[in-house]
């Protein structure tokens, strides 16, 4: 089985609850990727399609997914 990739974007900023405006990610799950299973990956990508950033908040750019 194939290693499930980082969904990293490269748009590495972190809302004031530390959701990455790119990713989704939190920083902890950021920091952690490499140690996760195939199976934890694939259960973080699902909830980052489920996460929102912080109302009001944006990166610098104006970058939004």
């Amino acid at each position: 089985m194939d290693e499930v990739k980082s969904p990293c974007i490269k748009q590495c900023f972190r809302d004031s609850n530390d959701v990455c405006f790119g990713c989704r990610r939190t920083g902890e799950e950021i920091g952690n990727w490499s140690k996760y299973s195939n199976e934890e990956k694939r259960a973080i990508i699902e909830e980052t399609f489920k996460r929102t950033n912080v109302r009001g908040e944006s990166p610098p750019g104006n970058y939004l997914r």
